[in-house]
């Protein structure tokens, strides 16, 4: 089992601060480049700035699938818990069973919760 298996509950705070990271860092980089190499006091960093872009391009591309992902899965348990028809409960649970036990950790807890709240599951 890898490292990413083993931050099971997680995943989701992790992909997200690295996501925010790379993209604040590709565009305080690219902000670099579009209006401060000009600027004397700046043009030293234009090398710099061209490998930060490159190091948060692959941050990205590393980090944000994996947060778009899981945030779409804990937007689906979001909306399943904000239903209040038993019959519609009853046919999304399984997408909330699913999208629980892949995110885990407090989100698993809450659907369970909530489960057990509705009367869908027991204890």
């Amino acid at each position: 089992m890898g490292w990413w298996e083993n931050q099971h509950g997680n995943q989701l705070r992790i992909s997200g601060t690295a996501t925010f990271a790379s993209a604040l860092l590709t565009t305080m980089a690219a902000a670099q480049l579009m209006f401060l190499q000009d600027n004397a006091d700046f043009a030293d960093y234009t090398g710099i700035a061209i490998v930060l872009i490159v190091v948060g391009g692959i941050g990205l591309a590393i980090s944000a699938p994996a947060f778009l992902n899981l945030s779409a899965r804990a937007k689906t348990i979001e909306v399943i818990m904000a239903k209040n028809s038993m019959s519609e409960l009853r046919k999304m649970k399984p997408d909330g069973d699913e999208a629980a036990r892949i995110l885990g950790g407090g989100h698993q807890e809450a659907w369970n919760s909530f489960l057990q709240e509705k009367g869908l599951k027991k204890r």
